[in-house]
């Protein structure tokens, strides 16, 4: 499996950091147009209980995102929230397929996340500040 370098962003709080932005090619497939959806700049977050994706992304990707499951989700500032549609939504990564709750959000200004739930929890990973890998746990 993939390793990938932090990429630099910017922060309101710390200035210039880094993230660990997944490199590698993360692919969901689109039941409305029956093919694999390439999806970049992916951040992968052990904090995020469920999948994140904005709306323009899961418009490519099925065919009503109202028809999942409504949900408000929180994060770090617990007085606002997010709207959106819960999915399940088959995903690659390498060579590794797999389904996943997938959180459509009600919004295009979020960033694409790869979250725990059913998604980074079947993979070893190791965050070191600069390079973050990930490997299949089932894999030796």
């Amino acid at each position: 499996m993939p390793s990938f370098k932090y990429q630099e962003g910017k922060s309101f709080l710390f200035g210039t950091i880094k993230r660990p932005l997944v490199e590698i090619e993360i692919e969901i497939y689109s039941a409305k147009s029956e093919k694999w959806i390439s999806i970049s700049d992916v951040l992968a977050d052990t904090g995020a209980n469920i999948c994140l994706l904005p709306r323009f992304i899961g418009d490519l990707l099925v065919e009503n995102t109202t028809a999942g499951i409504y949900k408000e989700i929180r994060g770090v500032v617990p007085n606002t929230f997010l709207n959106g549609f819960i999915h399940n939504l088959k995903i690659k990564i390498a060579d590794y397929e797999f389904i996943a709750p997938v959180f459509i959000a009600d919004s295009d200004n979020v960033t694409p996340i790869l979250g725990r739930n059913e998604s980074l929890d079947l993979f070893e990973a190791c965050f070191d500040g600069e390079v973050t890998s990930i490997q299949d746990k089932n894999k030796n």
